[in-house]
């Protein structure tokens, strides 16, 4: 079948290859004009996708992620007050990202190019394209993200829901420190808690994907409980004064913003935490939202990634959740065509049995970090 993806990256990448390597004609549609270098941080890559990567190419844990060794918790003098074995494999988004390229035929992959719309019928999926031109589909597959364009046109009445609190991150160079001042924090996960707050950090590969140590670099999430409207946007409003829905870039934080966060460092972290945050050229703010489709299918268009549901950061199976929707769809859906509609309704009846224990195991750990307070309405 001639399969079209909406969005390219991970989730749309990792469909993109199950479904071609099962024999369908697919191609992904991505709306920036080329490939997504140097987007998001640091990621968990668990074995789920692991083995995804490894079918799929000749990307490995050792080639791809930092070992980590402790899970160290410190006070707000950097006193440690818990330590135990850590083994979680931490990598980046670029270099997932890297490697889902890196496997799937470049002629598959169309830059440029937003899907706006569609229309469908029993036979297929006509799409709309934001230059004015239409092609035709068998089956439709939005991997756009947490705010879903697609999505929104399937069920215009469904919204994201805010989870109460934020999410301030940034990558910093471990070349740009004195080993001594972070010898606690190299190759360990380290966390410290206040009240409505809790603070991470660990290491991921370099932009170029090295692993050599020196070329590293930082990974750090700052989670904030936020219960004020007006503070949120204001958060959320970039250095032009554009508002955003989800999360400013990095290098779009307003200047008072950014003022706001090396403030708070400063005051509030522990020095070896604190000097991590203050040499970041370009962190980055979030805001953290639960997002659940109504359903993970309709007709012939299907919805898979952060687009169908967006799972909470703490679990850490955000990359692991696109491959399990990409390897699924795929045995679901036979290369001829069959009854597409049946095949796909089936597809999404056992996703959201297999989804349902990660969206609700989010939410426990953000309340077991004392995260989320959501606004009224």
């Amino acid at each position: 079948m001639k399969i079209a993806i909406a969005g390219g990256s991970i989730s749309g990448l990792a469909a993109a290859l199950t479904l071609n390597c099962t024999g369908h004609d697919v191609l992904v549609y991505e709306r920036s004009a080329h490939a997504l270098r140097g987007q998001g941080g640091g990621v968990v890559v668990l074995r789920r996708m692991l083995r995804f990567l490894e079918n799929h190419g000749h990307y490995c844990r050792d080639m791809i992620s930092v070992p980590t060794h402790r899970r160290r918790w410190i006070d707000v003098s950097g006193s440690v007050t818990h330590d135990e074995p850590e083994m979680l494999p931490f990598s980046s988004w670029d270099a997932v990202y890297r490697s889902l390229c890196s496997t799937l035929p470049a002629e598959r992959i169309r830059y440029g190019r937003e899907v706006a719309g569609f229309d469908q019928d029993e036979h297929g999926v006509d799409l709309h394209f934001d230059d004015g031109q239409t092609e035709r589909a068998d089956v439709l597959i939005a991997a756009d993200g947490t705010g879903s364009r697609l999505r929104s046109l399937l069920f215009p009445d469904y919204h994201a829901s805010f989870a109460g609190y934020i999410a301030w991150r940034g990558i910093v160079d471990e070349a740009t420190f004195n080993p001594a001042d972070i010898s606690t924090l190299v190759e360990n996960m380290t966390l410290h808690r206040q009240p409505g707050e809790l603070f991470m950090a660990f290491l991921i590969p370099a932009l170029d994907g090295s692993l050599a140590p020196g070329k590293r670099r930082f990974n750090w999430l700052w989670y904030r409980n936020e219960p004020d409207a007006e503070e949120l946007q204001r958060h959320l409003t970039d250095y032009a004064g554009r508002k955003h829905h989800t999360s400013v870039s990095a290098g779009q934080l307003a200047a008072a913003s950014l003022a706001d966060l090396t403030s708070l460092a400063s005051r509030r972290l522990p020095t070896v935490l604190a000097q991590l945050v203050l040499a970041t050229k370009a962190p980055f703010v979030q805001a953290i939202f639960d997002a659940l489709s109504p359903a993970f299918v309709e007709g012939r268009v299907a919805l898979v990634g952060d687009a169908a549901c967006t799972l909470r950061p703490h679990t850490g199976s955000g990359t692991s959740k696109a491959a399990d929707d990409a390897v699924s769809l795929a045995e679901f859906l036979p290369a001829n065509s069959g009854d597409v509609g049946q095949h796909l309704a089936d597809w999404a009846a056992a996703r959201s049995i297999a989804v349902a224990p990660l969206l609700q195991k989010g939410p426990q750990l953000a309340a077991g970090f004392g995260l989320g307070s959501p606004l009224p309405g």
